[in-house]
């Protein structure tokens, strides 16, 4: 069925559950997102029914298992957490109605430090709740998962988006992965809803709330793993980087917060500087799977917008790699390699779009918003100016 059939049929199904037909619904996008699914928006307000508009879910069932999604909303709503209600739910067409939160993701209220001390106060209070869930019946995000995840950087980032070479490539890949894995396992294993960011927070108030607080969304992903992922999930986004002194308040307001979770576990309570170190090896992990997954996005799947954001999340890789002095060898072969080609690369689609508005077409992505790029180009050139003509060991090839 293609993508247009799908949206009629969507259409047509959630009017026939209110007893209504298609042509006195109204049903307009909201989102789609780097999976398959699609967000609509049913509005229900004008009808003979009066009632709040509900957000549909199209998530192909070829292409999208949802039984997860409504087993977790169900589970989580009953611990209390904050979750919209799955109001109806057809597996065999893989279309879900559910409670609308509105249009006011977190992302659009943090406008300075001062606003994101109190919603991100909040967030880790909610993360709090998640990973003092009982360990359910969720994959587990364990070596295997995580190793899997992060050669998707090698795969597509160096080799097919970058297309660097073996001998230019990271030697020690293997012995990095293992680092970054003896780090992961040595955290407390919780519930981990995998991508806890400031675009899967609503600022929403339901009929029992006098003013708006975080509800969470995209969550049929979760799975049991590292504690500290879904912090440095939130932490280093797609939209900010933030001031280096609000970033450590917050990771020791996530610290003080585990405390009785290590008693517990018997693991002994980290330091300040210890769970730092801990938060920015599982960052490690993260980015380097996102700059893999964006690679892929942008080649496999034709959404080119996703290279807008690989900046971003290359700094932030450079950012918290200074808190992990066992991997020096990594941050020199980040500078002196991956830095100037994924400059080049970037800089290559900004002359594309140039290019295409000279004609008269309409650009796939936009660059223009993106500083990091702009510095990322001069950082290439002062490296590639200064470099020596000789092959360093850190270029040697990939094992």
């Amino acid at each position: 069925m293609t993508s247009d059939a799908r949206r009629q049929a969507l259409h047509a199904w959630a009017a026939a559950r209110h007893d209504l037909t298609p042509e006195v619904v109204r049903m307009s996008a909201v989102a789609d997102d780097a999976s398959f699914r699609r967000y609509f928006r049913l509005h229900l307000e004008d009808t003979a029914l009066s009632i709040p508009a509900r957000i549909l879910m199209d998530a192909p069932p070829e292409k999208e298992d949802s039984h997860g999604f409504v087993a977790i909303a169900r589970q989580w709503r009953e611990a209390g957490l904050p979750l919209p209600t799955v109001h109806a739910f057809d597996e065999t067409l893989g279309f879900l109605e559910l409670e609308d939160l509105g249009d006011t993701p977190l992302m659009t209220a943090l406008t300075s430090v001062d606003a994101a001390d109190h919603y991100y106060g909040e967030a880790i209070g909610l993360l709090e709740g998640l990973h003092e869930l009982p360990l359910a019946d969720l994959p587990a995000y364990d070596d295997a998962n995580l190793k899997t995840e992060l050669d998707l950087f090698p795969e597509w980032c160096l080799g097919q988006l970058l297309d660097i070479p073996h001998d230019r490539r990271y030697a020690a890949w293997e012995s990095l992965s293992r680092q970054l894995l003896e780090a992961a396992r040595a955290q407390p294993v919780v519930t981990v809803h995998r991508d806890f960011h400031a675009q899967n927070l609503f600022l929403h108030a339901d009929a029992s709330q006098s003013q708006d607080h975080l509800w969470i969304i995209d969550f049929q992903d979760a799975v049991t793993g590292p504690e500290n992922y879904d912090l440095v999930s939130l932490l280093r986004d797609r939209h900010w980087r933030w001031p280096e002194s609000a970033m450590a308040r917050w990771i020791e307001q996530a610290r003080l917060a585990a405390l009785p979770r290590y008693a517990v576990t018997g693991l002994p309570a980290p330091s300040p500087l210890e769970y730092r170190q801990s938060v920015e090896r599982m960052g490690v992990q993260r980015n380097l799977k996102i700059l893999g997954i964006f690679a892929r996005l942008t080649l496999r799947d034709a959404k080119p917008r996703y290279l807008t954001l690989m900046p971003r999340f290359l700094g932030h890789l450079r950012e918290g790699l200074a808190f992990c002095p066992e991997l020096t060898p990594f941050t020199h072969w980040l500078d002196e390699v991956l830095t100037p080609a994924l400059s080049l690369r970037l800089a290559h689609e900004s002359e594309v779009r140039d290019l295409r508005l000279a004609n008269g077409e309409r650009p796939e992505i936009n660059l223009d918003d993106y500083d990091e790029l702009a510095a990322l180009a001069d950082r290439a050139a002062r490296l590639m100016r200064d470099a020596a003509p000789q092959t360093s060991a850190s270029e040697q090839g990939l094992t």
